[in-house]
């Protein structure tokens, strides 16, 4: 058995990561068009959904709700936050410890749809190379494999500083920076087909929409920096008090520039379809 990379990722998991979670999956779903599967697949009874870093398991509740006689298994490297099921949930999920860069054997050419999102925080690039590799052996051929990922940030000179401040982050811990420049091609390099991209702007700027939605999207993503804090002073890139005052000076500048978008990418791939060769 391979040895698995101790996790890169640094947000902690506890009960405020999970209701930032569960905020989170709000605003995505409403600023996606309140799309839950955005590849070309209908799932059916029998079909099998993998979420890859589940965490709060918001995503996989929310397309449980929608197919129900499907069967869903949520992994994470921790189980803190993963939701109480009630009898009729445990018949068609399973939430459970595992690692994308170390799926089950049984699990081959078992899955008709994995969905991973958020992960930038916690892949090297090798890392993402193993995972895409994993996801694409535990697919049945003709499944399809759909990640959501953040770009950047689209604001003011506090945004841009912050994010330089987040790349020199990712460096010292190992992460890749800019992922999603890098994921199509490491799709393809998978054995993926029909590689798509396909782009959003979520808007996080400006006095509450008449849904509230972009002061809940600040919410989530301020959070998601507060939490960052820890690992920051850690590793020296910023005393705390520096980066308090870092993190309230760019919540600042989002609320006051209604132009303030968050770039959201989600990028698709197919498992081909099985030959005659390949039987």
């Amino acid at each position: 058995m391979h040895s698995v990379p101790e996790s890169l990722y640094f947000l902690p998991t506890d009960e405020p990561e999970r209701k930032r979670l569960d905020l989170q999956n709000e605003v995505f779903r409403k600023a996606l068009g309140n799309s839950i599967v955005f590849a070309p697949i209908k799932l059916h009874a029998g079909d099998k959904v993998l979420d890859s870093g589940t965490g709060s398991a918001s995503w996989l509740l929310d397309c449980y709700n929608t197919n129900k006689d499907t069967t869903f298994y949520g992994i994470d490297l921790k189980t803190d936050i993963f939701p109480r099921l009630d009898d009729e949930q445990k018949q068609q999920i399973h939430l459970d410890a595992g690692n994308v860069l170390q799926l089950p054997s049984l699990w081959t050419d078992s899955f008709q749809l994995v969905n991973q999102r958020l992960l930038l925080t916690a892949f090297s690039k090798e890392n993402w190379v193993t995972a895409l590799e994993q996801i694409y052996r535990v697919l049945v051929p003709g499944g399809w494999v759909q990640l959501v990922e953040i770009s950047e940030c689209m604001s003011g000179e506090t945004s841009r500083e912050f994010y330089a401040m987040c790349r020199d982050l990712f460096s010292k811990r190992g992460v890749l920076n800019n992922c999603t420049d890098h994921i199509p091609k490491f799709l393809k390099d998978a054995g993926f087909d029909q590689v798509k991209a396909q782009r959003y702007e979520l808007c996080i700027g400006g006095p509450p929409d008449s849904e509230g939605m972009n002061a809940k999207a600040r919410e989530s993503f301020t959070g998601a920096n507060k939490r960052m804090l820890s690992t920051v002073v850690t590793l020296g890139i910023r005393t705390e008090g520096e980066y308090k005052e870092m993190v309230d000076d760019l919540d600042r500048e989002w609320e006051s520039n209604a132009q303030s978008k968050m770039i959201v990418y989600i990028f698709l791939g197919q498992k081909p379809l099985a030959t005659d060769d390949d039987k």
